[in-house]
């Protein structure tokens, strides 16, 4: 059995809140297949359905999301032969207990999430997009997104809180030697979900000292 050998980092980040700059910080451990697995189905996520009976109340979404359209994202659809970036937008799913609905918006290699008050069809997001690749939601309202760009799919990661009053970032970070671990179909593991109210449990590629690939677990805990 491979050795487990535990490293804990500890991060600072400086990020902008009612224009006044605050220190978060976040550990990030190694843990084990078994702690992972076992955490999993444990698993802090948010239940969601991917359907809606009334898909009236998803086209009067997308019509709200029609509205915060970028130039760029108008671009891109042109150059994909649509009329519109509504060919490239997608629902993805709803959160009855944060009265939330998930659309994804792709882009050249990755998605991005925005968000729309169920009750209301109305943007919780506004004209913002957030990673959203392995995208998960947690029970409080906590989104957290990886993106995945080009042909890499490094562990590039954004926290967002969600509330009645909308949606913010409240950390972004990129770690660029450290791949997700989106080939584990086969054995039932996510690349990612939440194992309690603060905590994210990913699932990582890395190299041996042999170049060989070798599937590793972490840890993603922060002061929230």
């Amino acid at each position: 059995m491979r050795l487990l050998i535990t490293i804990t980092f500890v991060f600072a980040f400086i990020i902008l809140s009612n224009a006044q700059e605050n220190k978060r910080f976040f550990t990030f451990k190694s843990i084990s297949e078994v702690d992972f697995k076992t955490a999993y189905n444990n698993n802090y996520n948010a239940k969601f359905v991917t359907e809606i009976e009334d898909s009236t109340k998803l086209e009067k979404a997308f019509e709200s999301i029609a509205k915060t359209y970028s130039r760029w994202e108008k671009e891109f659809a042109e150059s994909e032969l649509c009329s519109s970036p509504r060919c490239l937008t997608s629902f993805e799913a709803y959160y009855p207990n944060l009265n939330l609905y998930l659309f994804y918006i792709l882009n050249y290699h990755y998605e991005n999430a925005c968000f729309v008050f169920a009750n209301t069809n109305e943007m919780a997001s506004g004209y913002q997009r957030y990673r959203a690749s392995y995208g998960v939601m947690s029970k409080d309202g906590l989104w957290v997104g990886l993106e995945r760009q080009d042909c890499d799919s490094f562990l590039q990661l954004e926290i967002c809180k969600t509330s009645k009053r909308g949606v913010w970032t409240i950390l972004r970070f990129d770690l660029t030697d450290i791949d997700i671990n989106e080939y584990d179909r086969g054995k039932n593991i996510p690349v990612m979900f939440w194992a309690n109210k603060n905590t994210i449990y990913i699932s990582a590629i890395e190299y041996d000292g042999n170049n060989k690939q070798v599937s590793n677990f972490y840890s993603i805990t922060f002061d929230y």
